[in-house]
């Protein structure tokens, strides 16, 4: 076989950019610790780290899902605390209405349970990052509307909403919503906090009854109806606690299980995708030795000429 005197240098040129290459991918996986960084390193692996990344972004979106009902359960748990304060002072103001022998002093629990209708109009209408929580899915509309006779005390309250409801995926096929509705109508769709045909709950139409009441000096039919109704109401607030610390459990449940999920893919990535350090520097060292030896060799070989032989 023919040796060109070419034909040396080309093959180590080839051998030295083998090799230079070799080092900058070694190189590449020390200083990121990463063993696969393109396709073409570990196909197979490549595919793996593919799908789980992609799982682990979905379980990142379903946590951030589930946060924000939370934030919107803590704002509901405030609220019906709040709602259930309020009918708790309505029912002593019922119920201490036979203990009164003046109307002056009837008239002057008519105030304060006006002053009650006021305050759960207010928290009829609370927001909750910009939007309306009791309104259903119509979160830009006012929910409760009052009117108001002459002297502006409100004689009666007019729903604007719906009751239906957004929910959010906590996981594959698994929806939740914190939501509540402030009405319904029977029609369908979400229990509401403040009316509900379905349970005969009407908190607006039952403080209004209380308070009229109070102001003709009506005991007997304060005592005959109004408190059986607040304490419907009451009732039906302390449902609503339930299942809201139901929901919490539940959703805080499902975080645990994401955790639980995510730490088990990122020790998966970790893994397959991750290099060995120790062991990457190693090769490294062999594949710079490797280098150097073939530029030693290539310098010596090369360095030499026909004429070095000719005497």
């Amino acid at each position: 076989m023919r040796v060109s005197t070419q034909m040396y240098p080309q093959q180590l040129l080839g051998q030295l950019g083998k090799l230079s290459e070799q080092q900058q991918k070694l190189q590449n996986q020390v200083s990121t610790g990463l063993r696969v960084q393109e396709a073409s390193d570990d196909p197979a692996a490549a595919r793996k780290l593919i799908v789980w990344q992609a799982d682990k972004a979905a379980i990142a979106q379903y946590r951030s899902n589930i946060e924000s009902q939370k934030d919107l359960a803590t704002t509901n748990d405030g609220l019906i605390r709040s709602l259930k304060k309020l009918s708790d002072r309505a029912s002593e103001l019922a119920i201490r209405a036979d203990d009164v022998d003046s109307k002056s002093d009837l008239k002057t629990s008519a105030e304060e349970v006006d002053g009650l209708i006021e305050q759960a109009l207010s928290l009829a209408n609370t927001r909750f990052n910009g939007k309306y929580v009791l309104a259903g899915t119509a979160t830009d509309t006012i929910p409760f509307e009052a009117t108001r006779d002459e002297s502006g005390r409100i004689t009666g309250v007019i729903f604007n909403g719906n009751s239906n409801i957004t929910s959010i995926e906590a996981s594959p096929g698994n929806y939740i919503s914190a939501q509540w509705v402030g009405a319904n109508d029977g029609a369908g769709g979400q229990p509401g906090i403040f009316q509900d045909s379905t349970e005969d709950v009407d908190v607006f139409g039952d403080l209004i009854a209380l308070r009229d009441h109070l102001i003709e000096g009506d005991v007997e039919s304060i005592q005959q109806s109004d408190i059986q109704k607040l304490e419907a109401v009451e009732d039906h607030f302390i449902r609503f606690a339930g299942l809201n610390g139901s929901l919490h459990a539940r959703m805080e449940t499902q975080i645990a299980t994401l955790n639980s999920q995510e730490l088990a893919l990122t020790g998966m990535i970790s893994r397959e995708g991750d290099a060995d350090i120790a062991e990457t520097i190693v090769r490294l060292n062999e594949v710079q030795y490797a280098y150097q030896a073939a530029l030693q060799s290539g310098a010596k070989i090369m360095d030499r000429s026909l004429m070095d032989y000719l005497r």
